[in-house]
């Protein structure tokens, strides 16, 4: 066994190295949270504003957190306008959800429209040459239509490839006024000539590139000139610039939209310049190329595994991830949790307190390296009896750890507080920081809180290993295991299932107009009956059976004195052969002859008409 050796306490050899790490990482990166933070300050930025007397420089955090706070009282009136805003809520809902339609509708019209307009240019890509087969010329000056400057540049290299130079040149010229177009530099039309495209041109990099082309060009189509090798040669180095260009200002800008905070580091709670500091001493630092959820196991024939970072206040963990790096670490994981114990895996047990100072204090026990008389049966994280101390540093928040599990030993105090601790997990070491404040942006500027977060990680390594993984937000959350859960996870489950439908109508509704054609069978004919009944229900909706009477009144009265002799008397006719009384034949021969169409209704019109109908069969028939 090893003989006893007296504890005895030594500084961090390098800390004044540590420390001036620190700064010339921010001295020579200019990161822009000192400078030009982002604001407004959120909960987390806001914190670290207690740092502010313990850091050099920074005036630009420093002024942000020193300005007052704005008065958040709002006058009367604004509350009485946000009570009368809320019966619009709903409105400016719908409002919002039919932006998002337009916004989906929109480009895909215009994608239809760009392909109706790039089907010029797919027309002159031809098959392979054959030679029996003419080419059919194409005006060089044929490019209005062209939209996508990437796809005319390659229909133009492969024209010159096969040795068609003149197309090669009219497809160069249209791949270039098409990026400058999208560009915003000219504006392509049919009514103007190339010399119009030069001098318009805005953009002052590319029109001497374009005034190439054109003269080139120009000397071809209008001067009878070949085109030769080189000269197409030239074209499209200038054709390429132009399109390459418009490209490269597209990734800068969408790097800028989508990554600007990362590429300014412009966040005060970042973890840009610990990162750096990590790795100006000695320590390879990068991002974790899986999810947490899904850290390889560790087992005896692999590589002995990274440490792997995890600060809790950005990294939210879900279950799974939580359960499976607990896991990991009892395999043989090495794991540094910064933030709030709440946060962490449950099976740690740990609670957050409240500290009594904001002085930090670093003492832990370090192996250093085994002396040749070390026994072997030494568990893996044993350390000698030497202890490594900090003393001066200082954190934004008075937050202690309540954790007192086996296996375990103190190695940051706040006063008579426990900061942070290790324990051994299995095969595996866990160190628990009570906050993040030593992996942030500001919080690592303080004197000597560099030199405590690397002996931190210098404790994690246990000289085993210098590879540190840290994890980034997304990291914490589970991967979905079809696409399916993806949208379920992102809350898009039901809009998933009404797209899906809304597909199958689409396609079904134009599916249908695209199916063989059937023969329309002739329509059925009417009887002449059916007409009459629709008249009358027309009729008797409208109210009108008056009109109806007064019309057919007259229609009976014609068709009898075409039967009766001059100077007869049509009732005596409609009686006698219709087989009833004078009386009765007169009685519906003038109601019906001296209705009117403008009568009021007194609903014995339908039956007169009826009534009239009989006798008049019957008197027409004899």
């Amino acid at each position: 066994s090893t003989p006893a050796r007296a504890e005895r306490e030594t500084p961090v050899p390098d800390a004044d190295a540590i420390d001036r790490s620190a700064r010339a990482a921010l001295d020579e990166k200019q990161y822009a949270f000192c400078s030009n933070p982002r604001v407004p300050f959120a909960k987390r930025q806001q914190d670290l504003c207690a740092l502010t007397n313990e850091i050099e420089g920074c005036d630009g955090f420093k002024k942000v957190c020193n300005k007052p706070a704005a008065d958040d009282k709002l006058p009367s009136w604004w509350d009485k306008l946000v009570a009368a805003l809320g019966a619009g809520a709903k409105v400016l809902l719908y409002a919002l959800i039919g932006v998002i339609v337009l916004a989906i509708v929109i480009p895909l019209v215009r994608a239809a429209m760009k392909a109706r307009r790039d089907a010029k240019v797919r027309t002159q890509e031809e098959k392979a040459t054959n030679t029996a087969t003419l080419l059919a010329p194409v005006p060089l000056h044929d490019i209005t239509g062209i939209t996508d400057a990437e796809h005319a540049l390659r229909l133009a290299e492969e024209h010159r490839m096969r040795g068609d130079l003149d197309r090669a040149l009219g497809l160069y010229l249209a791949a270039s006024l098409s990026a400058l177009d999208r560009r915003g530099a000219i504006r392509v039309a049919k009514h103007r000539t190339n010399g119009e495209y030069v001098r318009g041109c805005t953009d002052a990099n590319a029109k001497p590139a374009l005034r190439e082309i054109v003269q080139t060009i120009d000397r071809v189509e209008f001067g009878g000139s070949a085109p030769t090798r080189e000269g197409v040669d030239r074209v499209a180095s200038r054709a390429t610039s132009i399109v390459r260009a418009a490209t490269m200002t597209a990734l800068v800008a969408l790097a800028i939209g989508c990554g600007g905070d990362r590429l300014f580091a412009n966040d005060p709670a970042g973890d840009e310049l610990p990162t750096e500091i990590l790795s100006r001493n000695g320590f390879k630092v990068g991002r974790l190329s899986t999810s947490l959820a899904t850290l390889p196991i560790p087992t005896p024939e692999s590589d002995t595994p990274p440490i792997v970072i995890v600060d809790t206040e950005r990294v939210p963990l879900d279950e799974d991830a939580s359960a499976h790096l607990f896991r990991w670490t009892e395999a043989g994981g090495i794991l540094v949790l910064f933030g709030s114990p709440g946060a962490w895996p449950k099976e740690l047990g740990a609670r957050s307190k409240i500290a009594s100072t904001r002085d930090l204090v670093l003492r832990a026990k370090v192996d250093l390296g085994y002396d040749d008389d070390d026994d072997d049966t030494k568990p893996r994280w044993w350390s000698p009896p030497k202890k490594m101390v900090v003393r001066g540093a200082r954190v934004a928040h008075a937050r202690a750890l309540d954790w007192s599990p086996s296996n375990s030993d103190v190695i940051a105090y706040l006063g008579d507080d426990t900061y942070a601790a290790r324990k051994l997990s299995g095969k595996g070491l866990i160190i628990a920081v009570a906050s993040d404040d030593l992996f942030t942006n500001v919080g690592v500027l303080p004197k000597h809180n560099a030199t405590v977060l690397v002996a931190l990680i210098r404790i994690a390594s246990v000289d085993l290993t210098n590879e540190v993984r840290i994890a980034r937000p997304e990291d914490g959350i589970s991967p979905p295991s079809s696409p399916c859960a993806v949208l379920q996870a992102v809350g898009l489950g039901k809009g998933s299932w009404h797209a899906i439908i809304a597909a199958i109508v689409l396609f079904l509704a134009y599916g249908i107009r695209q199916a063989r054609p059937r023969p329309t069978s002739a329509p059925l004919r009417r009887a002449y009956a059916e007409h009459v009944e629709a008249t009358g229900a027309l009729y008797g909706r409208a109210k009108a059976t008056p009109l109806a009477l007064a019309a057919y009144g007259r229609f009976v009265e014609l068709r009898l004195r075409e039967r009766v002799p001059r100077g007869a008397d049509p009732i005596s006719l409609l009686a006698a052969r219709a087989n009833v009384t004078p009386g009765e034949a007169a009685k519906v021969y003038e109601r019906a002859t001296k209705a009117k169409p403008d009568d009021a209704v007194q609903g014995d019109e339908l039956q007169t008409i009826s009534r009239l109908r009989d006798l008049l069969v019957k008197a027409l028939a004899s």
